[in-house]
């Protein structure tokens, strides 16, 4: 296997980002380039239209990535209290990184659906940066145990699209295994939506826990893909309660929350991102 000059290729990047401007304005730090980097094995071309479409999509949806102060907005303040979504603190026998969302878990009467994005792309943001994200990738858990009627009603085609388009094309980590745990019936029309648009092979990574009884004996428990001793005691498992967890988790991205925000300044201009996406493509 050729061995590839990091720092060759990370110069070449940033000074390529560089001549793109007023198009695309982006960081050029090592740590943020190298983000796109890894998650193509260091391929140049991938990385520019991965950090292209990157830009893209934030710019393109403006309402998830703006107004996002994890310390002085009260509304994130309060999502991130409710427990919607962390990283658990231990990671797999694989070194994947373990990611909760509970997706009925925002209060559907006071907050929206893209509220509680916007609550979640924050924190994605700040996980993203992890060198540990970007080189072993997460397994996700999806807990749907408190889905409503009220929750479901939230989804529409145009918001599953834009979903869709931003998980897929902008965030520069794999996705190993997501997990959906207490899965209701009620939410098919909606999983349904996100399978037409979703276009990464991740069938065969999709596994459904039924319910508690399932997964504590039976082929499909979430036992058998993630240890006990990984999980809060909410899964059966043995961390300790996730309120003490979410509340440790909370402190660690509001001391992250600075350069979290910091991405909200920059963008690329959409009236000329299609040209700089085709000049990628035939190089």
């Amino acid at each position: 296997m050729k061995e590839i000059d990091v720092e060759k290729v990370l110069n070449e990047f940033r000074q390529w980002v560089e001549a793109q401007k007023p198009v695309l304005n982006s960081p050029t730090t090592d740590e943020f380039l190298l983000r796109f980097l890894r998650v193509t094995n260091f391929e140049l071309p991938e990385a520019k239209e991965w950090l292209v479409k990157f830009w893209k999509y934030r710019t393109e949806n403006t309402n998830w990535f703006t107004n996002r102060d994890l310390i002085e907005n009260p509304l994130m303040r309060q999502i991130a209290e409710s427990g919607y979504c962390l990283q658990l603190p231990k990671r797999t026998k694989d070194d994947h990184l373990i990611f909760i969302m509970r997706i009925g878990h925002y209060n559907a009467s006071c907050c929206t659906l893209d509220d509680a994005c916007r609550y979640a792309f924050a924190v994605v943001d700040i996980l993203n940066a992890q060198p540990e994200a970007q080189l072993n990738g997460f397994v996700i858990l999806l807990d749907m145990s408190e889905v409503g009627q009220q929750h479901v009603g939230q989804f529409t085609n145009d918001f599953a699209r834009r979903y869709i388009n931003c998980w897929e094309t902008m965030y520069p980590v794999h996705l190993h295994q997501v997990h959906f745990y207490n899965y209701p019936s009620l939410f098919d029309p909606v999983y349904g939506m996100f399978r037409t648009l979703y276009y990464r092979d991740v069938g065969e990574k999709i596994i459904f826990h039924s319910n508690v009884n399932e997964q504590c004996s039976g082929k499909n428990s979430l036992h058998n893909y993630i240890e006990p001793e990984l999980l809060p005691k909410e899964y059966q498992g043995q961390l300790g309660c996730l309120d003490d967890i979410n509340h440790q988790f909370i402190q660690w991205t509001r001391e992250r929350n600075s350069t979290m925000l910091e991405l909200e300044k920059y963008g690329v201009d959409l009236t000329r991102v299609s040209q700089l996406l085709d000049q990628i493509q035939q190089e």
